[in-house]
């Protein structure tokens, strides 16, 4: 079944810059506080995107515009200090290193050994890649890497240049708790990270947060220390930091009891928070696909109000992450919705809580789907619209993984762009949206991101603008809202998640996944 051309041509000339600019001016402005989760400002967004989404004439499911995603705030006060050969040391919190409860208690105490376990990774199919060995680490500190060992000029081990699932923080979580450790320590370098140390503070201190009840991969602490803090610890024990990290690039790297002592300490303030994902839903024509909706996703939440190094609180207004991104769904809801003809299939619209705690509204979702997974056509996320101007080609995050590539490089052609794959491959964007909970739950999913390659600019200047938001901006009291912006490639980028979504709603069979995708539909 072919798409209607006149409902798609209406359709896409309903989304307006002015709709655009309309909700991001409200969704930014510094009343919502930055529309932490649970807070007044995160209730406020919420409220609004429900009310935009009845006044759109999008139905409640299951006769409700929210979905509860039960949840708890911790706010850390931590002391740590370590027990080296040479004396102890003792890290400044926030510019040397930031920790937190791994576990929703009042108070932890950890007194361990720092063991150096590499980049923290097990992964049988990469070669037998093992950094644990046959090494016990139940009830150590783990120091452990960011990233994976894949380099470009290993394209297929690790996904090469490419970062996999492996390299991200959440994992190194992960993987540290299914060990039985008492805790683990990020090290931070602005390439394997692919941010400054100012977002690791800045997402790291204040409020933090995850699911109410016993955590799935429970840690006694877990945070981040800073590289030069690493390096001194490991020489305070007599050993060489580049060294140890030469070594755990090679496959026969074991782990390193560094002769170091972990003493940690968090006190937290725990506090049950009430949030929601906003949910509306345009049903589809046919009541044989009824259960076959795509899910079309954009977080808005924010970091709230946040200390500075300086000792200042500032309100983190998220402008372009992601209150862009909720704003331009919106829109693209408000114009399915004008449709004369609906698709066969609904459009599921979602808008995600805490996005920036870890993909939480998103994975809890994914937990408790609003329909089965398992027919759930397709997921497209969109985090940050182009607020710069026309581009000459887009970036759909995921694109090679599934049939829905194809999809969406004809919507993108037919918006006069180009898709071009992630310029930035070692950052690891397709596990960092909130597509991924769906896309590892079996959903075939990719993420819109906006090109950088900007009409009438000189060239390199789209990835100039990038770098310069990442350095200064992201995570930053700066993402602020700002008079003047050029929407017109925020319309691109949603005309062509519109087709793209419509085109699936339109289409006979449901998008798959590649082979060697690393994802399966359940």
């Amino acid at each position: 079944m072919s798409i209607d051309p006149q409902a798609l041509q209406q359709a896409l000339g309903r989304i307006q810059p002015h709709a655009i600019d309309a909700h991001l001016r409200f969704l930014s402005h510094e009343l919502l506080e930055g529309r932490a989760p649970g807070t007044r400002g995160g209730t406020l967004a919420m409220e609004y995107i429900r009310a935009q989404f009845q006044r759109i004439g999008l139905d409640p499911v299951g006769g409700a515009y929210l979905q509860d995603v039960p949840m708890v705030g911790l706010t850390p006060h931590p002391t740590l200090a370590f027990a080296t050969p040479q004396g102890p040391a003792e890290p400044r919190y926030e510019e040397e290193y930031v920790l937190e409860a791994g576990v929703p208690e009042e108070r932890v105490e950890v007194d361990a050994e720092l063991v150096f376990a590499g980049y923290g990774i097990t992964a049988p199919e990469q070669g037998g890649w093992d950094d644990f060995k046959d090494v016990d680490v139940r009830g150590k500190v783990l120091l452990v890497r960011v990233n994976d060992p894949g380099t470009a000029d290993t394209p297929d081990f690790f996904g090469g240049r490419a970062l996999t699932y492996y390299g991200r923080w959440t994992y190194k979580f992960e993987e540290a708790s299914r060990r039985g450790a008492a805790g683990a320590l990020l090290i931070h370098t602005d390439e394997s990270a692919g941010y400054g140390w100012n977002v690791v503070r800045t997402s790291n201190t204040g409020t933090q947060y995850g699911l109410a009840g016993a955590p799935e991969f429970p840690l006694q602490v877990r945070g981040w220390i800073s590289q030069a803090t690493a390096r001194d610890l490991l020489a305070r024990a007599g050993h060489d930091y580049d060294a140890l990290i030469r070594d755990s690039d090679s496959r026969g790297f074991r782990p390193l009891t560094t002769g170091v002592r972990v003493r940690a300490s968090v006190r937290s303030e725990v506090e049950p928070v009430r949030t929601a994902n906003v949910v509306g839903l345009l049903p589809g024509a046919d009541p044989a696909r009824a259960a076959e909706p795509v899910v079309l996703t954009s977080h808005y939440d924010h970091l709230g109000v946040r200390e500075g190094a300086d000792g200042e609180r500032r309100i983190h207004p998220g402008a372009y992450d992601n209150a862009s991104g909720v704003s331009l769904l919106l829109a693209i809801a408000e114009a399915a919705a004008s449709m004369p003809v609906r698709p066969p299939r609904p459009l599921l619209f979602v808008t995600t809580t805490a996005e920036e705690s870890g993909l939480i509204g998103s994975e809890w979702y994914a937990r408790n789907p609003l329909f089965p997974l398992a027919t759930t056509a397709a997921a497209l996320n969109v985090d940050g619209a182009n607020l710069q101007g026309r581009t000459t080609d887009i970036t759909p995050i995921g694109a090679d993984r599934s049939t829905l590539g194809d999809v969406v490089r004809a919507a993108a052609a037919a918006e006069g762009m180009e898709t071009r794959p992630d310029p930035h491959p070692e950052q690891g964007i397709f596990y960092r949206q909130d597509h991924f909970p769906l896309a590892r739950a079996g959903v075939p999913a990719l993420a819109l991101d906006h090109g950088l390659t900007f009409e009438g600019r000189p060239e390199g200047w789209g990835q100039r603008w990038y770098e310069d938001f990442v350095t200064n901006h992201y995570h930053q009291p700066s993402d602020n809202y700002r008079e003047g912006w050029d929407y017109a490639g925020a319309l691109q980028q949603g005309r062509t998640m519109l087709r793209t979504a419509l085109s699936v709603a339109w289409g006979d069979a449901l998008p798959q996944w590649n082979p060697g995708a690393g994802f399966t539909r359940r």
